[in-house]
């Protein structure tokens, strides 16, 4: 039988829908027998069957052909049942507990009442997380659909300004073709029209002369002279008709010469394959990494200015360094943001912060459960990912413009007990990983969905860092240590070099690839007193720049694949020429402890942003 459909109980009404059932006489009835019901029992309770009546209880079984007390538990089934259910005799839909657990109904009533509390605390926990579900699913539609008109709108405005350049193409072109003709004809040519009614005018002339000018040609006339003058005249004007039609042959030429040249077909199937809807896997990725090298057009070395101390409350906390703690992007709504972990909450929680309004945009509170060793951002997409890492050995990625929890890897080197010291992202179309160091153990890779996929390098080496460079439209994986700096082919995770000099026990903090004066340098900074330049492809160290003090240095920016700032233990920071390997300008005013990394970002009017922060928790903003 279906739901909310009840035959009539009297036996001559069986085939027709039921409409209400009475409680006392525990009965259906249909419309007839309700008008008869009503006068008889007006004090009877009748509880209409409509849409919602699946949820009326009657005491009777549900099943078809049945309509008899309800008296059994099936225990198997955990449901109610009549004597027509357990009967043994199965015919005409009766007997489906035949072979179950079955009791009375006064046998499991007490068992029943006494799981009612836990039961109605589980609904309650349930309907609580259930209103939740709901409400984020809504936020989440609403977000889709706030998604869809915005991507409507952009779309339009897009055309909208291909139709007007469109139109401004033709205007031009219009204009063009008048400007042509003038140019070539009307303006420079207006000569050779005057010229064809004057010489039209003559040859009239000329013919009309004829028969006279046969008669003095054959008399002895005393008008030689004149006689003369006037072939003369005639022979002038052939000249100027022959002038005449070279010009108008010139002037033809120059007409076909003109013409509009057009790749309609080309223009049509262009505009049908423009732009495109960004979805799932079939989206055409364009994955970007933060800079670590801009190029200005008017830069002059040491002239940096701190103009903005942002906050003095970057995450450092106790002995735990933050490595690569704070990102600085230009986000999918042109905000130029700040991501730090906020020493206030045990650097546990990220800040992004706007550096142009001066105020925080968003946080994440709670993304670990332990200080934040990196927060790294990466260009993906639709939107803008965030990668950080802590030390209490996980790793989590986020959609920065919602602030959700994309994946989380934990556990990773749950052995050495210092947490994930540094990690990055190798982002691509088809496939991407994710590779972290740790404290004296592999380098480990894992796929774009969080499984573990090998082991690099070996485990007794101290790393503090692991990047990706991209050269050639080849990528190297880059990571530093207490032994050198060490990079790996991709994709195949083969090593291709160590950089190491002989008898360097010094730990090597940052390395990065920059190509200058057309050589691929390795430049290698780290807790010693130089910077060293190695040639990459060649694997051979070509100099060192001293740094003028026994301090360690700290992560680094160059400009114009040149000019090296870059962070030093005692507070200051440090801008070096790497072709005349010289130390340009110290600037120590500020820091007053290690400059953990300097980050830098150009926005679209070429303007230079610069932070540094370091260990005194301060965050500046320079000025370059």
């Amino acid at each position: 039988m279906e739901n909310n459909i009840y035959k009539c109980s009297s036996p001559e009404h069986k085939e027709i829908n039921a409409i209400k059932f009475c409680e006392e006489c525990k009965i259906y009835m249909c419309n007839k027998c309700d008008k008869f019901h009503s006068g008889l029992f007006s004090t009877h309770k009748a509880i209409s069957l409509d849409k919602n009546s699946k949820d009326i209880f009657t005491d009777l079984c549900k099943n078809e052909n049945h309509n008899i007390k309800l008296e059994y538990f099936c225990k198997d089934h955990n449901e109610l049942c009549c004597a027509y259910c357990i009967t043994k005799i199965k015919s005409k839909g009766k007997g489906q507990h035949s072979e179950c657990n079955i009791c009375n109904i006064e046998d499991i009533s007490d068992e029943k009442a006494k799981n009612l509390e836990k039961n109605m605390k589980s609904l309650k926990e349930l309907y609580k997380s259930f209103e939740s579900s709901m409400m984020e699913l809504n936020e989440i539609i609403e977000k889709i659909n706030e998604n869809k008109d915005e991507i409507k709108l952009n779309i339009q405005k897009t055309f909208t300004k291909i139709r007007n350049e469109l139109n401004n193409r033709e205007n031009e072109l219009l204009l063009e073709v008048d400007e042509q003709f003038n140019k070539k004809i009307m303006n420079n040519d207006l000569n050779l029209l005057k010229d064809r009614s004057k010489l039209s005018n003559k040859m009239k002339c000329c013919l009309e002369k004829e028969k006279s000018l046969r008669d003095e040609m054959t008399t002895d006339s005393k008008n030689k002279p004149s006689f003369i003058n006037e072939c003369i005249n005639i022979e002038k004007i052939i000249n100027s008709i022959n002038n005449l039609n070279q010009d108008m042959e010139k002037l033809n030429r120059n007409m076909k010469k003109i013409q509009f040249v057009s790749s309609e077909k080309e223009i049509i199937e262009l505009i049908k394959r423009y732009g495109s809807i960004i979805s799932g896997k079939n989206k055409e990725e364009n994955y970007s990494h933060q800079e670590i090298n801009v190029s200005l057009n008017d830069y002059h070395p040491g002239n940096l200015k701190c103009i903005q101390n942002i906050c003095n409350n970057c995450g450092y906390g106790g002995n735990c360094y933050v490595y690569d703690g704070i990102c600085f992007f230009i986000s999918k709504k042109d905000e130029h943001v700040l991501g730090y972990s906020d020493a206030n909450s045990g650097s546990k929680s990220i800040i992004f912060y706007d550096v142009n309004n001066k105020n925080e945009i968003k946080r994440i509170n709670n993304a670990h459960n332990n200080s934040i060793h990196i927060i790294k951002y990466y260009d993906y997409s639709l939107y803008d990912l965030i990668l950080s890492s802590s030390c209490n050995d996980d790793i989590k990625l986020w959609n920065y413009n919602d602030c959700l929890n994309i994946m989380t890897i934990s556990q990773i080197f749950n052995d050495s007990g210092n947490g994930v010291f540094s990690s990055c992202i190798i982002l691509e179309k088809n496939i991407s990983y994710i590779l972290c160091v740790g404290y004296y153990n592999y380098i480990k890779v894992y796929n774009g969905i969080g499984e573990h996929y090998k082991n690099l390098g070996q485990d007794s080496e101290d790393r503090r860092f692991i990047d990706i460079c991209d050269l050639d439209n080849r990528k190297y994986i880059i990571s530093g240590g207490n032994k050198g700096i060490t990079v790996y082919n991709y994709p195949n995770f083969d090593e291709y070099y160590r950089f190491l000099e002989k008898n360097d026990s010094t730990f090597h903090n940052y390395a990065k690839i920059l190509k200058a004066n057309n050589i691929y340098n390795l430049i290698d900074v780290g807790f010693f007193n130089k910077i060293k330049i190695w040639d990459f492809f060649g694997k051979k160290l070509l100099f060192c720049i001293a740094s003028n003090n026994n301090y360690g240095l700290g992560g680094f920016i160059t400009i114009n694949n040149r000019y090296l700032i870059l962070g030093a233990e005692n507070g200051g920071i440090k801008e070096f020429d790497i072709e005349k390997r010289i130390l340009i300008k110290c600037f120590e005013e500020k820091h007053t402890s290690n400059v953990l990394g300097i980050k830098i970002i150009k926005d679209k009017n070429e303007k230079i942003f610069l932070i540094s922060y370091g260990m005194d928790q301060n965050i500046f903003l320079w000025e370059v």
